[in-house]
């Protein structure tokens, strides 16, 4: 306990330290947890969502991010503002957010001491659990220090769950809703793909998402990355199956089971273990470190046959590495910061000319074929809409399709969309 307050005074001192520098209000972010134990890993998680909840909303002259007993926060010297329109978006968040009672947003002006919510007018905060005033309940110690972190644990897993099937289906609808994409089904066509339609994809989404949900949560509670993969096999399987169902037997996502499953386990685990977002892809590497070993059996599907006949290794050879096809494409994103049709379909043709898709492979028919369609698209100009029209029409007409790219390329957004918000 000492310790604690000791890392409370060296705060409160670096608070002053900041204000005397810059003679600006100050904002301090802090996880809310209760008892000895303050950095779990759910404080870690607090302290960046809300950071990133806060950068966009308000002008940030200078911040820092620190650990302690205490546990870790932020502090953020605030270019001049309103007070009272600072303080209201605080209290917004602290109230409004679904894990916004799990956060302290302070602000300070020119006093050691923050700005209270009595000095605004505004209500003090409820309890955790049973909505009373959280100051009555914290003084009377009416619920244990257990009862407290079970609730913050189990909240902020379901807000996390909740978050990651939004932002698959995000992700499935961006690349989805391209315009002019090389063969693949948008809403306007159905490209090479005489067996799909734009609405047979939402009905296939729609039955996948849930499976992504169960993939995020078992990463979530694993503790062996090593295994987590082969225990997670017999979801992607049923996914699977129940897709196949829904369309009547069209393959609509398989590969996406596989490439944003192995994601979503890498990204529960990362989340839970308080690790840097990096190491999303060195878990994945971890997981399948075992995958290769599908190609010494005599082959079944095609994938195993291009390995046999061309040492192409698709989607497995890709994971098997971390995806670093993902990675070099998310790097490409970020730098964009666009999620725009002609950014997405940029990052399509990068994609497919890094990594070997073997449903490209299957449609080209031939490795001379496939690799004269590669050459092909590298000179096609992505933010030249005729010359891609023009590269579409080709696909079309030549039954090209680039299924294998666009799975990584929903698994690039994905990732973009939760580094954003959490990272």
């Amino acid at each position: 306990m000492n310790e604690i307050l000791e890392s409370r005074e060296n705060r409160h001192v670096r608070i002053q330290e900041l204000q005397e520098t810059f003679r600006l209000s100050l904002i301090s972010i802090k996880a809310n947890i209760p008892g000895d134990h303050k950095n779990i890993s759910e404080a870690y998680l607090l302290v960046r969502l809300f950071f990133n909840e806060l950068k966009d909303k308000i002008s940030i002259k200078y911040y820092e991010y620190k650990e302690s007993m205490d546990g870790p926060y932020y502090l953020i010297v605030a270019n001049k503002e309103n007070v009272e329109n600072i303080k209201s978006l605080l209290v917004e968040l602290e109230d409004n957010h679904p894990l916004g009672r799990f956060i302290d947003l302070d602000y300070y002006i020119e006093s050691k001491k923050s700005v209270s919510r009595t000095e605004l007018g505004i209500k003090n905060r409820v309890c955790y659990l049973c909505e009373q005033d959280a100051r009555i309940c914290s003084r009377n110690q009416t619920h244990t220090t257990k009862e407290l972190i079970n609730h913050i644990k189990q909240s902020v897993f379901t807000y996390l769950r909740s978050l990651m099937t939004e932002y698959a289906e995000k992700a499935m609808l961006y690349e989805l809703n391209i315009e002019h994409k090389f063969g693949l089904v948008t809403k306007t066509t159905k490209g090479s793909h005489q067996d799909m339609t734009y609405e047979l994809m939402l009905i296939a989404q729609k039955v996948i998402i849930p499976y992504f949900g169960k993939m995020f949560e078992m990463g979530y509670y694993s503790n062996d990355i090593i295994n987590l993969f082969s225990e997670a096999k017999e979801i992607g399987i049923i996914a699977e199956e129940d897709m196949l169902k829904a369309t009547n037997g069209i393959n609509c996502y398989k590969g996406l089971i596989f490439v944003l499953g192995l994601v979503m386990l890498s990204t529960g685990y990362l989340i839970s273990h308080h690790q840097q977002f990096d190491l999303i892809f060195k878990n994945i590497q971890n997981m399948t470190n075992d995958l290769l070993r599908e190609f010494d059996r005599d082959p079944i599907t095609f994938g195993e046959q291009a390995y046999h006949t061309h040492q192409v290794k698709g989607a497995r050879g890709e994971a098997y590495l971390g995806f670093p096809t993902i990675h070099l494409a998310l790097v490409n994103l970020e730098y964009k910061d666009s999620l725009s049709d002609s950014s997405l379909r940029g990052l399509l043709k990068m994609i497919v000319l890094s990594t070997d898709d073997t449903v490209l492979l299957k449609r080209a028919g031939s490795l001379e074929r496939y690799m004269m369609i590669k050459r092909k698209l590298a000179q096609v100009d992505t933010d030249n809409l005729d010359e891609v029209i023009e590269f579409t029409q080709y696909c079309i007409e030549e039954n090209i399709s680039f299924g294998g790219a666009a799975d990584l390329l929903v698994s690039t957004i994905f990732l973009y969309l939760v580094k954003k918000k959490l990272y």
